[in-house]
């Protein structure tokens, strides 16, 4: 792979590394806690981002079975890591590593990767991928980590309770029967989504701001990289080969989003979980962003290998 691809994309992700820092050093300097600006990323500014994205997509045509395709496939992961999670840790890392074994940074780091990589006839296929792992992650991911601490029908009730997975259907919804939101809900809107970035990568900073002296955890780390940077980019290969050879429903384009964001980093949001759930935050940080220095590598290394 060409140099000028990997200066391209180190680029783009600057400003959020400027942000980890920053967050870094509130939490290092004047004592700042991730857990209430986890709360406030998870209750607020994430639900904002779902329902924004969900009011603006085109969900008609081919392109609507796309992020279903990838809702189901992250669920599916996710419900099998979570037994073989489970072997391993009994402290709640275990419902960690399954929900971030079901999804990826499919947005803050996909987008971009996709956009630097396929070029702007990507972006279509990248908002449709990133809207299915979205899904997942407002639903059957966050059931996921809230059965850590509750019953089943205690973990049902916090995900009807959490507002992420009402601005997915509320979304849908608008979209769908044409609903016109009034412009002053709709700023409102764009000014809350707008803040999800720079406070979640603000908290991956506090997350490592906790580590006073570095505590790898190798298991915790392999185990999520395993699913990340070689289950999903097989499940792509695998995918993108069927579609080819017998289904033929979807294009070169697409195909190669599907690898792109098959290769992206462990999602931001992992750290979120950890840190309202104070399950080892700050080892969530370091695999976070451990596999968000990994993947620029191996992106385009796999990418420039197996592209479609």
């Amino acid at each position: 792979m060409s140099l000028p691809f990997d200066t391209a994309l180190a680029l783009k992700l600057v400003p959020l590394y400027i942000l980890v820092a920053v967050g870094f050093a509130l939490g290092r300097l004047l004592d700042v806690k991730g857990q209430d600006l986890g709360r406030l990323a998870l209750y607020v500014l994430s639900p904002a981002v779902v329902f924004k994205a969900f009011v603006g997509a085109d969900l008609k045509g081919a392109l609507l079975l796309l992020p279903l395709g990838v809702f189901a496939l992250c669920a599916l992961t996710a419900l099998l890591a979570r037994p073989l999670a489970a072997r391993c840790w009994t402290d709640g890392r275990e419902r960690i590593a399954a929900f971030t074994a079901g999804t990826g940074n499919t947005g803050f780091f996909g987008i971009p990767a996709c956009l630097a990589l396929i070029g702007p006839e990507s972006l279509p296929y990248v908002v449709m991928v990133s809207f299915g792992a979205t899904a997942y992650e407002n639903s059957v991911g966050y059931y996921t980590v809230a059965r850590a601490e509750a019953t089943m029908g205690g973990a049902l009730l916090r995900v009807l309770k959490f507002p992420g997975l009402h601005a997915c259907w509320i979304g849908v919804a608008v979209n769908l029967y044409g609903i016109k939101v009034p412009p002053s809900l709709m700023q409102t809107v764009d000014i809350l989504s707008g803040g999800f970035v720079p406070v979640g990568m603000m908290i991956v900073g506090l997350g490592l701001a906790q580590i006073r002296r570095l505590s790898l955890d190798v298991g915790f780390t392999a185990f999520t990289f395993a699913f990340k940077f070689a289950l999903w980019p097989a499940l792509a290969l695998g995918f993108i080969w069927l579609d080819k050879t017998w289904l033929h429903g979807l294009g070169r384009t697409a195909h190669q989003v599907l690898l792109v964001e098959s290769l992206v980093p462990l999602a931001a949001v992992t750290v979120v979980h950890a840190h309202l759930r104070n399950i080892h935050p700050d080892r969530a940080a370091i695999a976070v962003a451990g596999s968000t220095l990994f993947a620029l590598a191996w992106l385009p290394l796999v990418f420039g290998r197996f592209g479609p």
